[in-house]
């Protein structure tokens, strides 16, 4: 029975692949999360399942990579406006830590199929609308910088080692657990984690800017199931896909879908004014298709 890897498993994102995994696969999954953005509570489904083996450990522990058929690298920090501050912390984070696992699978030679947690991030504001993965690359924030630099190393280092690699550029996920109040960063999670946190609360939900920028959102069982068709693709691939829904909603309109509640704060610097996914290779290739729609799903959490 294959056994795979998630780095980043607590998560937002790491720990709804664990569950869909679970769900979809007969897999051996092991977990690997410190703790510091992700939270035990969100592994309370796969705690439960025998399958599943959770270690409370940094990825830079990881020793050897030969259990492993694939890996889903997700361990990060994850947002833009901290990276423009905890310089030294992100780097480790976002960097040193896929380049941990490239020296593991070189010095062992074994290549386990990589699927890395890419970011829409790299593309700024794009030049083409909707944004295919040709576009420029223009990296606002240290934290979009990193993203792409992982994925520079990857294309690098494949030309000298048979790495087997997928790098999936996620547009704006959201879903079940995306807004952790423990979380330090937290100011930085999904925008609709957030709005709807502040929405429970009683609080007023607060637009950066005007809220006229404009977000293809996309739910994060879209992503498990991108990253799902990603690592069982029969082929080597060693490009990137784009992991969008295909669709906007600006900030302001996603707000009053909502609440009635808002104030406008200061605009933040190093985001783009639109995201957008042309997500057309995704489908075609890895037959893959977003199945949740962000009005569906805020729909749907009101009833």
């Amino acid at each position: 029975m294959e056994r795979v890897l998630i780095t980043g498993v607590a998560g937002f994102i790491g720990s709804n692949l664990l569950d869909f995994l679970l769900e979809e696969t007969e897999w051996l999954i092991d977990g690997y999360d410190n703790l510091s953005t992700g939270s035990k509570d969100n592994l309370s489904k796969g705690l439960k399942n025998e399958r599943f083996k959770f270690f409370e450990k940094d990825a830079f522990e990881l020793n050897s990579l030969k259990p492993y058929s694939k890996v889903f690298h997700l361990a990060a920090l994850p947002r833009i406006q901290p990276s423009f501050e905890l310089i030294k912390d992100h780097i480790k984070a976002n960097v040193l830590l896929a380049g941990h696992l490239l020296e593991l699978m070189v010095k062992e030679s074994h290549f386990p199929r990589l699927v890395y947690s890419g970011s829409s991030a790299v593309y700024g504001t794009p030049n083409i609308i909707p944004t295919p993965e040709t576009e420029r690359i223009e990296c606002l924030s240290p934290y979009a910088f990193q993203k792409y630099e992982v994925e520079r190393y990857l294309e690098l280092i494949a030309t000298r080692y048979p790495i087997d690699y997928v790098t999936l550029r996620y547009f704006n996920p959201y879903g079940p657990r995306s807004f952790n109040p423990s979380n330090s960063f937290n100011a930085y999670s999904s925008v609709v984690g957030i709005f709807l946190n502040r929405k429970k609360e009683g609080k007023p939900l607060l637009v950066t800017g005007d809220g006229s920028q404009e977000r293809d959102f996309i739910h994060v069982k879209d992503l498990a199931s991108a990253n799902y068709k990603a690592a069982i693709y029969p082929e080597k691939l060693n490009t990137s896909f784009n992991i969008g829904y295909g669709a906007t909603t600006s900030i302001i309109d996603l707000a009053y879908k909502i609440s009635s509640e808002i104030e406008f704060v200061d605009k933040r610097e190093g985001e783009a004014q639109i995201t957008f996914a042309d997500n057309e290779k995704a489908r075609m290739v890895l037959n893959w298709k977003p199945s949740i729609f962000i009005d569906h799903f805020l729909k749907s959490i009101r009833e």
